[in-house]
């Protein structure tokens, strides 16, 4: 799905509100979108994919996490990407996951998110469909899911 596209979309946020939407939320920082909660607390951020590059993934994280880090915020981050022959979820994850374990030791106070969860675009249009509240116990349940524990 295309960046304008997956901006577009109405998000299932539940009781939360769509905080961003491609806008700049700190220097050269321009999640696709971001969801606050009641406090105005951002609580997840979400990105797509349309690429293999594995290096935008890494950046998604570190974005993300550097973010985090100085709003003392501890969301969580949802990448949403387009699977290829040669790019699946599943190698997404394993290649992330060394990098995260990396990352979380050279930070003294340990890692601002709370998990990185990788999802299909073809999975989350599904979720879409079925109104599934992003993060909720349904849409985790998709079992093209990627959750990466921090």
């Amino acid at each position: 799905m295309k960046n304008s596209e997956f901006k577009s979309m109405n998000h299932q946020v539940g009781n939360y509100e769509i905080a961003t939407n491609g806008s700049q939320v700190s220097q050269g920082y321009e999640p696709d979108i971001t969801i606050k909660n009641s406090n105005g607390e951002v609580i997840y951020i979400l990105e797509s994919e349309q690429k293999t590059d594995r290096k935008a993934f890494i950046g998604d994280v570190i974005k993300a996490e550097k973010y985090a880090q100085e709003n003392n915020f501890s969301p969580v981050l949802v990448i949403v990407m387009k699977e290829f022959n040669n790019t699946t979820v599943k190698q997404i994850a394993d290649h992330l996951k060394p990098y995260i374990t990396w990352l979380s030791h050279i930070i003294s106070d340990g890692l601002k998110l709370k998990k990185v969860i990788i999802i299909s675009d073809n999975c989350y249009k599904k979720s879409f469909d079925q109104q599934e509240v992003i993060c909720s116990e349904n849409f985790l349940r998709r079992a093209e899911i990627i959750e990466i524990k921090l």
